[in-house]
């Protein structure tokens, strides 16, 4: 009894630690609350407090994990529900409380098998409050029951960087915080330890050297924090931010997979959106989008502004057709050879300037056929044909950056289109025909609607007006979705439970299926609708602009757009055309693979004044201008090269100080102080009990090739202790050369034993 009462009163970790456990804890509620998530994330805080102190207490006292987890569990389960359903649903009772939140997690289970957006915040909240609970009472139990201070900053530190790297939103303050508190606690644990060896050498306690140990660590904690505040405030982090931005890719593939799980959360800088431009998509029954800004762009008219697109139809939406992902330098070719993604004839080229206010992950955005993007690119090809099914960035993009591409936008009018004919490439007919899963009543709507029109462009035109124009279809960004054995397409035309209403992605892909049902080679395309004319031929693009459209391939011409969504205004009309003047098409010709683009020429486009242009994606009219990521780098390498000279000059200072503090001592003296100290960095070092000879004798053993050197320097210490003479030159030298063999394997050692403690600990 007398022993627990020890450990509750006074544990091996002390209770300082528990405060700064709690302050990390209270740092990342405050974070996730700062991300806002939720609009209710107030029990975050007492939920982190109360798991950081059951988490001590449970491991003070040492109660078998077997009970110990199930015991956490329920006291959490009780914290978690009772915090929550006060801050949810305050006017119930607490019987009515539970009872609230389990209708609640019905009705967003059901809500997201349907594949829909649940409007049931609960459930989240559930989910974030058990997160934190888990998070932070294994944090707190590490520490205080196996004393793994580490693997307790490890854990917290993760959950930080996930919810940091999930949003757009700042909250570098609370990862000051958070970062301070961890040092001060990975301090206090060293100091601990520190204390357990001077108890097992017998060495007396001087109360004021822990004090100076945890000043002199709270003075290099708060330096360390006011360099990373200095080193990023100048961007010196630079470098360092294409291992962050690397998770958005991550992010992109969660929200993928979970798109109607996540689409649904309030907070607006978050990388898990409604808005998806990933490999695939599945219609959710909802289309979430908001307001805010996304990209401006300069161009000579509005453009549909392209990323990705899709070929497979797989009845409920589309993917991607697996294929190689190839790295395109800044203003190379994307496609040196032939490839059907650029026309023949009736096109123009122009330079188009895009300027991010927020990103899509690695997303870049096209118009037209793209000829070059002046910065790093990766291609994704389709199939492993030569088209392009995506565009990414190959460097991580910033919000505020932009780059510019050579594009080549088409002016096929619709008597050149009309008289395109069906001479296909073999990548198109091999990615695009595809109509297995075209029901036959389908099928039969398309033949209907385009009965005795001939050519390809006639019938696609009609099948987008047929779409976009028939009364019967209404736009609507919350529609019914088809049950698990119905096709989206034929379920949207058909289903009376449709009612014929839903958004883009249903318009869309009724459009590609319908063509492709009359041998139409045609594909869904993803990116954003032209955006709001500004002035000076510059456009704003918002979010609310994303969307899904269909496109249909034409010999000589390449793709053409065709707008099927309702209240969708494709901001531009094909020219009739003479057919009497209609020459055929280019169809084999690539008359692109002869374009030089010359970077002087605008085209008339006032690119944007303010662009920061992403790392290789230096402005066009000035291949030899830096952009803003050659600037910063320059200052980069300007402060880290001078905060390596001040730490080399501080380093070299300390080291003459040193010599020459001992170049004063009696050679004896000088060559066990030099043995001593090096051997002690190394965790060895003499106990105050034993005599030269008794610790000599025991560094043998640990050197065993040593014992020469390590027995002179410790007769020379011997000899200039009793002697009382002064030493001869021969007998210095001979200490010095001892020291000499015995610095490369004391170094040894010392990295010996620092890996043999790291692997202990893993264990």
């Amino acid at each position: 009894m007398a022993d627990l009462r020890e450990r509750v009163l006074y544990p091996r970790a002390g209770w300082l630690s528990l405060g700064l456990l709690i302050v990390m804890g209270l740092a990342l509620s405050w974070a996730v609350q700062g991300a806002a998530w939720l609009e209710e994330l107030e029990f975050l805080p007492p939920v982190a407090f109360w798991a950081m102190v059951i988490g001590a207490l449970l491991g003070v006292l040492r109660i078998s994990i077997v009970f110990t987890l199930p015991l956490s569990a329920m006291i959490g389960v009780g914290v978690v529900l009772w915090a929550i359903g006060g801050e949810y649903h305050p006017e119930l009772g607490q019987a009515a409380r539970l009872d609230a939140l389990r209708t609640d997690l019905i009705g967003w289970t059901i809500t997201v098998f349907r594949t829909g957006f649940p409007a049931e915040m609960s459930p989240y909240a559930v989910g974030l409050g058990v997160l934190m609970w888990s998070t932070a009472f294994m944090a707190a139990y590490a520490v205080y029951r196996y004393h793994r201070v580490i693997d307790a900053i490890l854990l917290l530190g993760t959950a930080m960087v996930i919810n940091l790297s999930a949003t757009l939103t700042n909250l570098f303050p609370h990862l000051l915080l958070f970062v301070a508190a961890s040092l001060l606690l990975w301090l206090r644990a060293a100091l601990v330890d520190r204390q357990d060896g001077w108890q097992r050498r017998r060495v007396n306690e001087n109360l004021e050297v822990p004090a100076a140990i945890m000043r002199s660590g709270i003075v290099f904690a708060g330096a360390s924090i006011a360099l990373a505040w200095v080193l990023t405030s100048v961007a010196i982090a630079a470098p360092l931010t294409g291992a962050w931005r690397g998770l958005d890719g991550v992010w992109t593939g969660v929200q993928d997979q979970f798109e109607g799980v996540f689409g649904n959360l309030t907070n607006a800088q978050s990388r898990l959106t409604g808005s998806t431009f990933g490999g695939s998509f599945t219609v959710q029954g909802e289309w979430v989008s908001k307001d805010d800004p996304v990209l401006t762009v300069a161009a000579p008219r509005a453009l549909y502004l392209r990323t990705t697109t899709y070929d497979i139809y797989t009845g409920r939406g589309w993917d991607r057709s697996d294929g190689p992902r190839r790295q395109v330098a800044p203003g190379e070719r994307l496609f040196s050879g032939r490839t059907s993604e650029r026309p023949g004839d009736a096109y123009d080229i122009a330079t188009i300037t895009l300027s991010m206010h927020q990103t899509f992950g690695r997303n870049l955005f096209t118009a037209g056929s793209p000829l070059q993007v002046f910065a790093p690119v990766v291609i994704h090809e389709s199939g492993g044909q030569p088209v392009l099914g995506g565009i990414d960035a190959a460097n991580p993009i910033g919000t505020g950056e932009g780059y510019q591409v050579s594009v080549a936008i088409s002016t096929a009018d619709e008597a050149q289109l009309t008289a395109a004919g069906t001479d296909y490439p073999a990548a198109v007919r091999a990615l695009y025909l595809d109509d297995a899963r075209v029901t036959d009543r389908v099928r039969e709507l398309a033949q209907e609607i385009t009965a005795g029109l001939d050519s390809p462009y006639e019938q696609a035109k009609a099948l987008a007006a047929y779409l976009q124009r028939d009364d019967s279809f209404t736009y609507d960004t919350i529609a019914p979705v088809p049950g698990p054995d119905e096709d989206l397409v034929d379920f949207f035309l058909f289903d009376p439970d449709s009612d014929r209403s839903g958004y883009c992605q249903y318009y869309a892909s009724s459009f590609v299926m319908m063509a492709r049902s009359l041998g139409l080679p045609a594909r869904v395309a993803a990116g954003f609708a032209p955006g709001d004319l500004l002035e000076n031929d510059t456009y704003l693009v918002r979010e609310s602009n994303a969307h899904a459209w269909g496109e249909v391939f034409f010999p000589g011409y390449g793709w053409q757009i065709f707008e099927s969504t309702k209240s969708i205004d494709p901001r531009f009309v094909r020219p009739t055309g003479d057919p009497s003047t209609v020459t055929p098409p280019g169809n084999g010709r690539d008359p692109l693979l002869d374009f030089e683009f010359d970077p002087t020429d605008r085209r008339g486009i006032n690119a944007l004044p303010s662009v920061d242009f992403i790392d290789g994606g230096v402005d066009a009219a000035r291949p030899d201008a830096p952009g803003a990521a050659d600037t910063a780098r320059g200052g980069n390498a300007l402060l880290v090269g001078a905060l390596l000279v001040g730490a080399a000059a501080f380093v070299w200072i300390r080291m003459r100080r040193a010599r020459r503090s001992w170049r004063f001592l009696p050679a004896g003296d000088r060559a066990w102080k030099q043995l001593t100290l090096a051997a002690d960095r190394a965790g060895v070092g003499p106990r105050p009990s034993e005599t030269i000879y008794e610790y000599s004798g025991w560094l043998e053993e640990q050197l065993p090739a040593q014992v020469e050197p390590i027995r002179t320097v410790a007769d020379g210490k011997v000899w200039q202790t009793y002697s009382g003479k002064r030493m001869t030159a021969a007998a210095t030298s001979r200490l010095d050369e001892a020291w000499a063999r015995l610095r490369l394997p004391l170094v040894w050692l010392t990295v010996r034993r620092s890996l043999r403690r790291l692997v202990r600990r893993g264990d």
